[in-house]
């Protein structure tokens, strides 16, 4: 019986080694430096959902299942395709929170990101009391916006989507966003030696096929080095004026939202990528 047991044992401890070398933990810190607005995130969803009957605590809040998203830094730019680097490059630059929280109708994500300083464009267009606000976030986690998923709509869930397109997500994945070409979300995918092998769009992204056609593996899986190429050789863009495009799915329901400065969105460099995702609102 002891034999038996320590074989099932083993075979667990195996398990769970396995396991863990491939799971990527797209959370990342989240819970540490998003929970001390928990009960702002509470009382935001609550405000912007109370006439669908929704109401949440913060007990329904799971950072765990949160998406840490790379922003505002091109990457394309970069010498290297190892994962590690490219991964301390984006550290450096910014990144936001996707928060998915249950309900009994649907999912609310929360879009989280960092305030930054007061760019000089911006005081061009905001009043005085508008621009203290603004500096007053400056390094805060401030709630951008939120969207609401019926059930059934699952386009959230980018863990979901990639490992429907290969399976086992390595170790290192990374999720990125406002990436010349692909505005919107896509996952860098590493191979064995630890180098970026493929970027995946992980949302309904729009982009011109023409152009990045010959980087195809498939019909959704992306050479990492061709498109590199193809992006670097695109003529340069005003970053302020850049702006992604997405396809909005017609069962979800966006809202912007002014709390704790939102108006910090239209002087922050991932702004192109947030508004880009809220073309289409309060339908």
């Amino acid at each position: 019986m002891k034999k038996i047991i320590t074989c099932l044992l083993t075979l667990s401890i195996t398990f769970v080694f396995s396991v863990t070398a491939f799971a990527t933990d797209f959370s990342d810190n989240a819970e540490t430096e998003l929970v001390n607005i928990s009960a702002e995130i509470v009382n935001a969803v609550n405000e912007v959902y109370d006439d669908k009957g929704i109401a949440v605590t913060e007990d329904d809040i799971d950072y765990s299942k949160a998406y840490k998203v790379y922003v505002d830094t091109n990457i394309f730019e970069l010498s290297t395709n190892i994962a590690n680097d490219i991964e301390n490059a984006l550290e450096n630059g910014n990144y936001i929170y996707l928060l998915p929280i249950d309900t009994a109708n649907g999912t609310v994500v929360v879009n989280l990101q960092k305030g930054l300083p007061l760019n000089e464009n911006a005081k061009t267009i905001l009043t005085e009391e508008e621009q203290q606000e603004v500096l007053d976030n400056v390094g805060k986690w401030i709630i951008s916006s939120i969207a609401f998923y019926k059930n059934g709509n699952s386009n959230y869930d980018y863990e979901a989507t990639l490992s429907s397109i290969i399976g086992e997500i390595p170790a290192d994945t990374m999720l990125v966003g406002s990436l010349p070409i692909f505005q919107d979300v896509v996952a860098l995918v590493p191979n064995e030696d630890g180098t970026i092998e493929s970027l995946i769009p992980v949302t309904e992204t729009a982009y011109d096929e023409d152009l990045i056609s010959y980087a195809m593996n498939s019909s959704k899986i992306f050479d990492y080095e061709h498109v590199k190429e193809i992006a670097n050789d695109l003529p340069k863009v005003d970053p302020d004026m850049a702006g992604g495009i997405s396809v909005v799915d017609s069962q979800t329901n966006y809202h912007m939202i002014v709390v704790c400065g939102i108006i910090a969105l239209v002087v922050l460099g991932t702004g192109a990528f947030i508004c880009s995702r809220q073309k289409k609102v309060n339908k």
